[in-house]
């Protein structure tokens, strides 16, 4: 009777091992979906932090202190979305910064740099206000 817990144990570790490997690459998905999500979270946070920095200084009218694109990204990061317009027969590149998870409903900050780099000009949207 020992003999046959024993046999009965022993081949339930190796079937208990046999289906782990069996799934292990769902596992390893899993695994790695939920560290993706931790590193997606973490760059959340510190776009939106970078997004309150740049509200605070057109607030406190502190964007003379950031004169150009290079500085500008060092301090406040890089946009939700960047493009090219035209302006008056100038070609601008315009940098949308917005909370990162906030689709609508958000304050939005647009920026526009001349081909120099060089801040041109910069508006701040209101959100829409909920009826």
């Amino acid at each position: 009777m020992k003999k046959e817990i024993i046999i009965l144990s022993f081949g339930l570790i190796i079937f208990c091992g046999c289906a782990k490997l069996a799934h292990l690459e769902e596992l390893l998905t899993l695994k790695s979906f939920s560290d993706n999500q931790a590193q997606q979270v973490k760059y959340v946070e510190v776009q939106d932090k970078k997004f309150a920095l740049l509200l605070e200084a057109i607030k406190n009218d502190q964007m003379k202190d950031h004169p150009d694109k290079k500085e500008f990204l060092k301090t406040f990061g890089q946009p939700i979305l960047a493009k090219r317009v035209v302006e008056n027969g100038v070609e601008l590149e315009e940098y949308l910064y917005r909370y990162s998870a906030k689709l609508s409903g958000s304050e939005k900050v647009y920026v526009y740099f001349d081909a120099q780099g060089k801040i041109s000009r910069w508006r701040y949207v209101e959100p829409e206000k909920r009826k």
